[in-house]
């Protein structure tokens, strides 16, 4: 009989992982790369985890952090542990679990383009349980935790770094779109240099957008984030549609409105970001689940038709 766990404290166990990938590196930086998180996310879930324990874990300094004696002890002690944790999961769930394919993403990501393409999806995996999570912040879940995640990464081709790829689904192509009724209301929108004294649209998190777009269309001038903030893309986007001013469009999130007319591109010009939309997937796992592998393919196939598509 295994102890009674109501008498237990465990702490998040999101944070055990980052600290003890922080005390095995010494380093948040290390730890951030081999997440596949930013190192201000480390740093952040370290600081939740000292404040649940009330300990410090970590001596912080301008040249970097290292494990306090009482740090050192704790890595010690829950190193193994997560190993083995890790190690029965994944024996249970491919032992006994349901063919699912767990999947993560931004809502932006699951509206504009996988829901699209949910019955060829779905389709194509006919024995398969599809279980698809959204949260605005997939950089901060735990990779372990689903079959895979997509999420922003800078990585254009795919690259492994500790038994982590990451692959590029869909690169962020931007340009401005409205409606057309706003367009016959401002013809001056079809004019670069006009845009910025128009009622502009913005996306709460990719704030800059407007700004990086008129600067890759050589504009000198920046609006920063004035005119009207939505919490997400999709909001802007559904703002744009009621005709209320212009939002920055991402092609793959917006391709379907403007081949029905429903929304219209006033300015040719189209800026590429170096970040787009990856997928975050374990070699070990894709070794041992054929559907994930499937769904790997699958993803790449519409990826490859998208860009056929434009060109």
């Amino acid at each position: 009989m295994y102890p009674n766990p109501s008498f237990r404290r465990l702490p998040p166990l999101n944070a055990l992982r980052s600290f003890e990938s922080a005390a095995r590196h010494e380093s948040f930086l290390k730890a951030a790369a081999e997440l596949h998180v930013t190192p201000g996310a480390v740093s952040r879930l370290v600081k939740s985890l000292e404040d649940y324990l009330k300990v410090d874990l970590f001596l912080r300094s301008h040249r970097g952090v290292a494990l306090t004696d009482e740090g050192r002890e704790y890595a010690n002690a829950i190193g193994k542990s997560l190993e083995m944790m890790a190690n029965a999961t994944d024996r249970l769930l491919q032992s006994f679990r349901e063919p699912t394919l767990s999947i993560c993403c931004y809502p932006t990501f699951a509206v504009h383009w996988l829901i699209p393409r949910w019955g060829e999806f779905q389709a194509a995996f006919p024995e398969a349980l599809i279980d698809l999570r959204t949260t605005l912040s997939p950089e901060l879940e735990d990779p372990d935790a689903y079959d895979m995640i997509v999420r922003i990464g800078r990585t254009r081709e795919s690259q492994e770094v500790n038994g982590i790829v990451s692959e590029r689904v869909l690169d962020v192509d931007s340009f401005p779109v409205c409606s057309p009724e706003f367009l016959a209301r401002n013809p001056s929108a079809a004019v670069a240099e006009e845009l910025p004294h128009l009622p502009l649209i913005h996306a709460a998190l990719r704030p800059e957008d407007w700004d990086r777009w008129l600067a890759s269309a050589g504009s000198t001038e920046r609006v920063g984030q004035r005119g009207m903030m939505f919490e997400s893309l999709t909001l802007a986007y559904n703002a744009a549609l009621s005709g209320v001013g212009v939002a920055i469009g991402v092609h793959a999130f917006v391709a379907a409105d403007l081949a029905a007319g429903r929304l219209v591109q006033p300015v040719r010009h189209v800026r590429r970001s170096e970040s787009g939309f990856n997928m975050y997937y374990s070699t070990a796992r894709a070794a041992k689940l054929p559907r994930l592998r499937s769904a790997l393919d699958w993803i790449r196939h519409q990826r490859e038709l998208a860009r056929r598509m434009r060109g």
